[in-house]
């Protein structure tokens, strides 16, 4: 399959009442064509066996992409047979189709095999923390959000993403939501950012009331959340 055929076959599954959806939810600023993400993931996983990395490099060097395409690229991207230096080479290429928090989103969370080397990657992801982009801040954040808050790295990565300065709304609710994810996985190690003085305060009332929302948070904890959210 080849670019001509991908596009074709994304029109052949649009649906333009999805896509009205779509558009209302601002997954890209782009062409969206309104195809829903699991036949996206069924597409990607028909042509990664099969076409490997032509179409993965046709799109990565066109010009602009639609939102399917870029779904697809980012999903083979995840899928298809790389070394660990050539995932990483091609990491910086990936980036100016990162428009949207959808896209973002994408990006970060089929990078599966980060689990496998998580050192190797790690001083990437912490780098893209610096870049003035907003959506290149908000994928290092989610990034390291979800595969590094393990035991070994969680301390560094509350230290690290407290020092991301953004007023753009989508990276200040990734840090929210990195907020609320550590504090599920370590409540100890991450109820000292929720006090006031560290965090914009956007981001550490939205993060308690992520946690306050969330099922793997104890009523106790969430009652004391709420004293903690007034907190001045």
């Amino acid at each position: 399959m080849n670019r001509t055929a991908l596009i074709e076959r994304l029109s052949e599954l649009a649906e333009p009442s999805y896509r009205s959806f779509q558009l209302k939810l601002q997954v890209s600023n782009g062409e969206v064509y309104g195809v829903r993400t699991p036949a996206l993931q069924r597409l990607a996983k028909q042509i990664a066996p099969t076409q490997d990395i032509p179409l993965f490099l046709e799109l990565l060097h066109s010009d602009s992409l639609s939102y399917e395409e870029t779904i697809i690229l980012y999903k083979l991207f995840g899928l298809i047979s790389l070394t660990e230096e050539e995932r990483l080479a091609y990491l910086p290429a990936l980036l100016p189709y990162n428009i949207s928090w959808a896209t973002n989103d994408c990006l970060a969370s089929e990078m599966k095999w980060i689990r496998k080397n998580r050192d190797f990657y790690y001083p990437y992801f912490n780098e893209l923390l610096t870049h003035q982009a907003p959506y290149d801040k908000r994928l290092g954040v989610v990034t390291l959000m979800i595969f590094y808050l393990e035991p070994a790295t969680i301390e560094e990565v509350l230290q690290k993403i407290s020092h991301v300065e953004s007023d753009h709304y989508y990276v200040m609710m990734a840090l929210a939501w990195a907020y609320a994810s550590a504090y599920c996985k370590d409540k100890e190690k991450t109820l000292p950012y929720l006090h006031p003085g560290i965090l914009a305060e956007k981001v550490r009332k939205k993060a308690i009331q992520k946690c306050i929302e969330s099922r793997l948070v104890s009523d106790k904890d969430k009652k004391r959340l709420k004293v903690l959210r007034q907190a001045p």
